[in-house]
């Protein structure tokens, strides 16, 4: 003989389904990894909408991302601004790069690595 479903029972599977579905309506993360085979510790990560013209707050806090290190990176975003510019300053001497147009719906996995030789920071992404 099976139990009938109590009225609470069904709340809690219902409110439980609720939390496991995607929140499509809402903003959604702009989830990444940022992995730095640069060489150097990078102390400040910026994430901004390719349309805007300010970088707003580092989004690192007091965390470094020392060389060699992956740091997951999240940030809420709407629908529309999934393309986002990118901007790392090294802890060492406070140099900067700056990338244009990750578009981050669809990157989940960005690799800085520097060349020496040709003094040039590149970015590979997944």
């Amino acid at each position: 003989m099976t139990k009938p479903i109590t009225l609470l029972k069904l709340c809690c599977i219902v409110l439980s389904a609720l939390f496991v579905l995607p929140q499509t309506s809402r903003a959604q993360n702009a989830d990444f990894q940022l992995v730095n085979k640069t060489g150097y510790a990078i102390s400040e990560v910026y994430v901004s909408p390719s349309k805007s013209r300010s970088w707003g707050k580092d989004i690192l806090g007091r965390h470094v991302i020392d060389d060699g290190e992956a740091w997951n990176l999240s940030f809420p975003h709407s629908k529309s601004q999934c393309v986002q510019d990118l901007k790392i300053i090294f802890e060492d001497d406070n140099s900067s790069v700056i990338w244009d147009g990750f578009d981050l719906c669809e990157i989940h996995k960005i690799t800085l690595i520097y060349n020496r030789k040709t003094d040039q920071t590149s970015a590979i992404t997944e």
